[in-house]
């Protein structure tokens, strides 16, 4: 399956001001260490772990080789099973803007996809969002996905924020998703995790064995180790993004307000998303236009890079600098009609 999103980020590779990048890959220098030592792993050890961070049982967590293959399964198995139930296409709602892969596995599934989470045979959202990086409380999600028969819940990244996991209620047709790409800054080991709730985690782990392939136990092995190493390496990671977020704050909007490291920025003029992104190319400065995550109306920022205030300064003098010429250009359209 295509992801556009990934391969915008991966084509343009060393720009001189990368803004695109959600994770902290190479960021982290306690990470660096962990990363370089390679060992074989033990699945059922690191399940324990991490089911013990999370707050729950690790025969309810699915190894995987990250959250778009976390998320792809557990449509794929709740596709399967609400179709049987009524012996039609099941219903998927999401909201707008979105992470890419959600909207796209849905659809490419077969799963009649439309605008909002109420109602629907399957709700799925990301939490935070990603672009926006908004995170809704328990109670939040329990009201956006009411009447809808299963809710599938991409966290991959809650650990920049204090809050728990969704999945450690235990409530029936909550599922939840998550990765070590982001928090932890470490694309190149592959792990993701499902986590299913308690009645379906038997059925849906023997069918997931079926589907796709285990991580590597050398990534496993590196997983546990960071997961040893959790409180110093999450608590690098939140450190650079909350410096990121009030460098943000203090030259675009003091009560800006995100739960991520990701600003959907819409102070642009509407229709022109592309063409700033585009824009940006030529000038060494790489964002990601907002109809990747179908809305337009913005261009997706990230703070993850430990370069990031020089980096937002680029992009807001390219902004700045875009937004004269295209009123320039109005302007010049408008006295010539």
């Amino acid at each position: 399956m295509a992801f556009p999103l990934a391969d915008w980020i991966l084509s343009h590779p060393g720009m001189p001001h990368d803004l695109a990048e959600s994770g902290m890959k190479g960021q982290l220098r306690s990470a660096q260490p962990i990363l370089r030592k390679l060992r074989p792993g033990r699945p059922a050890e690191l399940r324990a772990h991490l089911g013990a961070v999370l707050g729950v049982a690790k025969d309810r967590i699915v190894l995987t080789t990250g959250a778009t293959t976390a998320n792809t399964l557990v449509l794929l198995y709740l596709r399967d099973r609400l179709r049987a139930r009524s012996a039609r296409s099941p219903t998927a709602g999401l909201v707008r803007p979105e992470y890419p892969p959600l909207w796209d596995a849905a659809k490419g599934l077969g799963l009649r996809v439309s605008e909002g989470l109420s109602g629907k045979d399957l709700a799925i959202l990301s939490n935070p969002n990603n672009p926006e990086g908004y995170l809704r409380t328990e109670e939040e999600l329990l009201r956006a996905t009411e009447g809808s028969k299963a809710v599938l819940v991409d966290e991959t990244f809650r650990e920049f924020t204090l809050a728990r996991s969704l999945a450690r209620r235990g409530r029936a047709n909550l599922w939840t998703t998550g990765t070590f790409t982001k928090v932890y800054g470490t694309d190149d080991i592959r792990i993701g995790f499902a986590v299913a709730p308690p009645e379906e985690a038997s059925s849906f782990a023997d069918e997931a064995d079926l589907w796709v392939d285990r991580p590597s136990l050398a990534s496993v092995g590196v997983a546990q180790d960071l997961l040893r190493a959790r409180e110093t390496v999450v608590g690098e990671s939140r450190r650079l993004y909350l410096r990121n977020l009030e460098v943000l704050r203090e030259r675009v909007d003091p009560e800006f307000v995100s739960r991520a490291p990701v600003w959907f920025d819409r102070g642009i003029a509407p229709g022109t998303s592309l063409k700033l992104a585009q824009t940006g190319l030529r000038k060494g400065v790489l964002v990601c236009p907002g109809h990747y995550f179908r809305d337009p109306s913005g261009v997706r920022v990230c703070l993850t890079q430990r370069s990031f205030p020089e980096d937002l300064e680029a992009y807001l003098s390219l902004r700045r600098r875009f937004e004269s010429s295209s009123s320039r250009a109005r302007g010049a359209t408008r006295s010539s009609v």
